[in-house]
């Protein structure tokens, strides 16, 4: 038997997904361990090494794909843990980071502070050196100044050297230059130059991305490094794949160099499991929502596709890498609930993680977080957590709630849960409104997929809340992230600045400059083995009307560019203005800004088995009642407690109901309807409010 292999680590699990030659999907999680996350990873791969009775090593040689999602590089962003890191510019520029262009993410707040400088003012050195617009040398490199500079940084104990210098997208023979010249003098340090990870306009964008590479790549390098060595010396016979923020992958020898392109790994990979879900089923309009331990991460899959954003934020911090629209908020099974100064109940940001997790995880929590209040009301089984390997401390978490939340507040145990449920589950209703309502879409046309180990307790009334008619429950809900980094392709993203006015593109410096930057993809793919038959391309153009600020990023036809297209382009572009922000002008001039670049690796993809057809009545599949909380009644009742093992295709019942996996939950509101599809998942027919 060959298998395909996905990992995602979690801030309170890892989850592991395997699709065997066969199609069929087997789940798998375990503790993350935040001190070392390799060894949540490794636990994870034994148990299924286990399941399949195979050794660990054998089991490492039947892999034929590895696919690791990792946190290492958001974690060290988001708590600003980088390594000692140092900025070389051009002299006069040095505070270009600091200055950020007077961007502020709150233009209402004139008080708002500056995120901690991950480079301070001390190791920011500029250098003489200057070229022109046009990228000519008016200032030759001082080759001496940048030597001592290097010395300088070695003798301080940095780390990691960012070099940003002015206009280097139209010419990069400096900062490749100043990268020789410091690897010469202080050989061990990792040196970023932004000519190599983000050659366009922008001065303030291409220092703080290339800042935030060289920042966190040692320590996403390191553990990559570490974990390579350690699964090779186990069994593995090649390298992993990690996943991007763009919803591609990459080979762990890439990503160890580009660590700012593995932020948001994790929640990318969840929207291209939405997108694989859209194709596979027949449903092209989907809300993806991913509940895991800490966070909940919300996408649209419209007409089949996710939108993708050329620029995003990262701990206050601009990175223009491109990546999956995802909006992310505070709010998982580990978000800790608390009483605030003016008496009212809030529930995270903050969360429990892993370690030492919710109360109910008896491993020292002490305040009360969401699975807490899900276990007080009744939605989760305390003797079956990650079937039954996991038992969950009931008592601790109900005196724990009353102390904490209940008393406080005048009330019991019970209702302090439920208030903690209803306001999680408000800050989520906001978040999907957030990517549907608010950016024009009906929440009504869509479907919402419930993923991650918390989701799908709190889909239905999401669902309720907003106005969507169907939820989705994938088979591997709780490591849909996991599932969907085994649809991802290989994929690598290149840009140069091209500023002109449109009527004056030629169209064959265009083409010229597309060719060069596709060789440049296909040779990174040929170093990470794809077959150039297996290999496709996308261009891009950035335009806007002359006038403008920001552009608009439009996909070209495929084809050479010739003087035919450069209509059909034009076309395009005011199409595209015109469904963003519903107008266009088309007697208006146009000026390109970008153009892009995107290289696409197809890695072959298992399709998933379908069930054979249910032969018994649901009625079968049920296991017992318990006593649960539903608003409804207004208190507890009795509610049929389904196994999901038993459930087969065609099976179909009203609620309430909880149908209990091994590593989730489903909870079937009072009026709900739930049915099971031909690949195992649940779909529920909402109640919907009003």
């Amino acid at each position: 038997m060959r298998y395909r292999v996905g990992i995602d680590i979690g801030g309170t699990f890892t989850d592991g997904v395997v699709i065997d030659s066969e199609g069929r999907i087997q789940i798998f999680k375990d503790p993350s361990t935040p001190s070392d996350p390799s060894i949540g990873l490794i636990n994870t791969l034994k148990k299924a090494a286990r399941f399949y009775h195979e050794e660990f090593s054998q089991f490492l040689g039947h892999i034929d794909m590895l696919v690791h999602g990792t946190t290492v590089a958001t974690n060290t962003m988001l708590q600003y843990k980088g390594v000692k890191t140092a900025l070389i510019a051009t002299k006069g520029f040095r505070d270009a980071l600091e200055m950020r262009r007077a961007h502020k993410e709150d233009i209402w707040n004139l008080s708002l502070p500056l995120p901690p400088m991950i480079i301070p003012r001390a190791l920011r050195f500029g250098v003489s050196e200057r070229l022109n617009y046009k990228g000519e040398i008016l200032t030759p490199l001082d080759e001496e100044e940048v030597r001592q500079v290097a010395r300088c940084l070695k003798a301080q104990g940095v780390l990691a050297v960012a070099v940003c210098t002015l206009f280097s997208f139209t010419n990069d023979v400096h900062e490749k230059r100043i990268k020789q010249l410091v690897l010469e003098e202080f050989p061990e340090a990792f040196v970023s130059i932004s000519s190599e990870i983000l050659r366009q306009i922008r001065e303030y964008e291409r220092a703080s991305t290339v800042a935030v590479n060289a920042y966190i790549s040692p320590s996403l390098s390191r553990y990559l490094k570490n974990l390579q060595t350690v699964l090779k010396r186990e069994g593995l016979p090649h390298d992993f794949l990690v996943t991007q923020s763009n919803g591609g992958v990459m080979s762990a020898s890439f990503g160890a160099e580009h660590g700012v392109m593995a932020l948001l790994s994790g929640p990318s990979a969840g929207a291209v499991g939405g997108k694989y879900f859209a194709e596979i089923l027949g449903y092209p309009n989907l809300i993806v929502c991913d509940m895991g331990g800490t966070s909940f991460d919300v996408t649209l899959i419209k007409d089949g596709e996710y939108t993708m954003t050329m620029e995003s934020e990262v701990a206050r911090y601009r990175v223009g890498i491109p990546a999956i629209d995802i909006h992310t908020i505070g709010a998982g099974g580990g978000s800790l609930s608390h009483i605030d100064e003016g008496g009212m109940l809030r529930v995270g940001p903050l969360s429990a993680g892993a370690v030492p997790g919710p109360v109910c995880y008896k491993r020292g929590g002490t305040q009360p977080a969401t699975t807490d209040a899900n276990l007080v009301l009744g939605y989760l089984n305390p003797d079956y957590f990650l079937g039954g390997e996991f038992p969950l401390d009931v008592e601790g978490c109900w005196q724990t709630m009353e102390d904490r939340i209940g008393k406080p507040l005048g009330i019991d145990a019970t209702q302090a849960a439920f208030g903690i449920y209803q306001v999680v589950n408000s800050g989520m209703a906001d978040a999907l409104r957030v990517v549907s309502v608010q950016r024009g879409h009906d929440p009504r046309e869509f479907m919402l997929v419930a993923a991650g180990g918390a989701g799908p307790i709190h889909a239905s009334r999401l669902a309720q809340e907003v106005g969507i008619p169907k939820v989705i429950v994938p088979r591997a809900a709780s490591v849909f992230c996991a599932l969907g980094m085994l649809e991802s392709d290989l994929k690598h993203d290149y840009v140069r600045t091209y500023w002109t006015h449109f009527d004056q593109v030629d169209p064959d410096s265009l083409e010229t400059t597309f060719c060069a930057m596709e060789e440049e993809g296909m040779a990174t793919l040929a170093e990470e083995g794809v077959a150039e038959a297996t290999v496709e391309v996308e261009r891009y153009l950035d335009m806007r009307y002359i006038g403008q600020h920001h552009e608009v990023t439009v996909r070209l036809p495929k084809g050479r560019i010739v003087a035919g297209k450069m209509e059909e382009m034009a076309t395009a572009f005011h199409a595209t203005h015109e469904r963003l922000y519903t107008y266009c002008e088309v007697d208006k001039p146009i000026e390109t800004i970008n153009i892009r670049v995107t290289i696409i690796g197809r890695v072959p993809k298992t399709p998933l088995a379908k069930e054979a057809p249910a032969q018994s009545p649901p009625l079968e599949a049920i296991k017992g009642s318990r006593q649960v909380f539903f608003a409804e009644y207004r208190g507890r009742v009795a509610t049929p407690l389904y196994d999901a093992a038993k459930l087969q295709p065609g099976h179909s019942f009203s609620g309430p109901a909880i149908i209990e996996a091994v590593t989730t939950s489903i909870v079937v509101c009072p009026g709900d309807q739930a049915l099971v599809d031909d690949y195992g998942n649940v779909i529920l027919e909402v109640k919907v409010n009003g």
